[in-house]
């Protein structure tokens, strides 16, 4: 079986020193690349903007993205206590964004029912590929 191996091999060897000094001329190989379409790019959270509404017990808020292939899906705030416990998470869906490049997303933390201290938010958007935007975070005192 070696010795089978050793002559396949020996052959092959000489079959291509063989085609190397045919012809003279240089070698040229070509090969098809395919290309990914469409190119799935991440959305982007360019723009943060928000205020307590102490009366109201609330911050409302918005946020500017943008997104190359339109296909926006759902943005995601967690909100967090000092201690990094998670307080509350809620996804919204984007469902009237797909089919733009970019716009501009309110939101709401509804705050009525935390205790007192320091609380963040962390806000980011998921495409319909799966792909996650850059967090912003935000930060607001409960009295």
């Amino acid at each position: 079986m070696k010795r089978m191996k050793r002559t396949a091999g020996a052959l092959l060897l000489g079959l291509a020193l063989l085609l190397g000094g045919c012809g003279g001329g240089e070698v040229r190989i070509s090969a098809e690349i395919p290309v990914v379409y469409p190119v799935d790019y991440a959305p982007a959270i360019t723009w943060l903007s928000f205020w307590k509404d102490a009366d109201r017990y609330f911050v409302p808020g918005s946020i500017d993205f943008t997104d190359p292939d339109a296909d926006t899906g759902t943005m995601t705030i967690v909100v967090s206590d000092s201690f990094g416990r998670v307080m509350a998470r809620t996804v919204a869906d984007l469902d009237d964004y797909v089919g733009y490049t970019g716009g501009t997303v309110s939101f709401s933390i509804d705050y009525l029912i935390y205790p007192p201290g320091t609380y963040t938010f962390t806000i980011y958007l998921t495409d319909r590929g799966g792909n996650l935007s850059n967090p912003v975070y935000g930060t607001f005192q409960v009295w």
